[in-house]
């Protein structure tokens, strides 16, 4: 009979996953994770960057990913599958949370003050905002240009910079007049370069945002409850884990531990299983 041992080596991996990011090497922010899946399942762990959070929501419902670092946008469309399982959230330092928030800025020439002052010349406005299924620098701002009576597929252009600077160095520059993205460059902006700022409005700010839990898609193939036990009990593996996300994500800065999901947080953002 074949031992059990190598029936678990001989199968396929386990796959750990998220999303891509230029500003963060997030294959290595992911390392002690997948060694905490490895150990605790005894198999294999491979780790597999997507392009987007979009892209990495897609993998989960298909199920070509087990576990998986989010952010609330992966969260919300992956949280839709019923297989899937929110397991331990980073414990984020309140200052880190309060700065995680989005913004929607716009160029001072635009005249608008408000997002409802778009409404009315939105068809002639170039429109900047991250990537697909960015928090800060899509989600949360498509929902107040919705709140405003403004669909955000009827700007002149939509633009996708790729980073929160991006967004925001593309209004100084004046190739967008409108841009999504999160509060952090903006805060910098007007701290380090009052004269630029000057050239910009802000015309909506988020509440903070909960940062995206890490997820368990549950198979024959993983325990979701025993790697949930490994995150939220707190000891040197858990915490090297921690450490190594917060390096990835500017939003979990300083995160050392993890605890259990509170839905309750998220309740506002999900809609019911499909």
């Amino acid at each position: 009979m074949i031992a059990l041992s190598a029936l678990l080596a001989a199968a396929a991996p386990l796959h750990v996953a998220t999303y891509a990011y230029p500003a963060y090497d997030r294959t290595q922010a992911l390392a002690p994770l997948a060694q905490l899946v490895e150990r605790v399942t005894g198999q294999a762990a491979d780790i597999t960057l997507y392009p987007s959070p979009e892209a990495l929501a897609a993998a989960v419902r298909e199920g070509h990913v087990d576990v998986a670092v989010t952010n609330l946008a992966a969260f919300i469309e992956a949280s839709r599958t019923r297989a899937v399982r929110a397991i331990a959230v980073p414990d984020v330092p309140a200052a880190t949370l309060d700065r995680y928030r989005g913004v929607l800025l716009a160029r001072r020439e635009t005249g608008a003050r408000t997002p409802a002052d778009l409404r009315d010349r939105v068809t002639t406005l170039r429109y900047a905002e991250v990537l697909p299924g960015s928090t800060s620098g899509a989600l949360v701002q498509a929902a107040a240009l919705r709140h405003a009576g403004i669909d955000r597929a009827a700007f002149r252009s939509i633009e996708q910079a790729g980073t929160h600077d991006a967004a925001l160095a593309r209004l100084l520059t004046g190739e967008s007049d409108v841009a999504a993205l999160a509060e952090t460059p903006w805060r910098t902006l007007r701290a380090e370069k009052a004269d630029q700022a000057a050239r910009v409005v802000e015309l909506w700010r988020s509440e903070p945002l909960p940062p995206g839990p890490v997820l368990c898609v549950r198979s024959p193939r993983i325990s979701c409850n025993r790697v949930a036990a490994a995150l939220v009990r707190y000891n040197a593996e858990s915490r090297d884990v921690a450490i190594a996300l917060s390096k990835g994500w500017s939003e979990t800065a300083g995160t050392t531990r993890f605890l259990p999901v509170n839905q309750r947080t998220y309740a506002p953002f999900i809609s019911p299983p499909r």
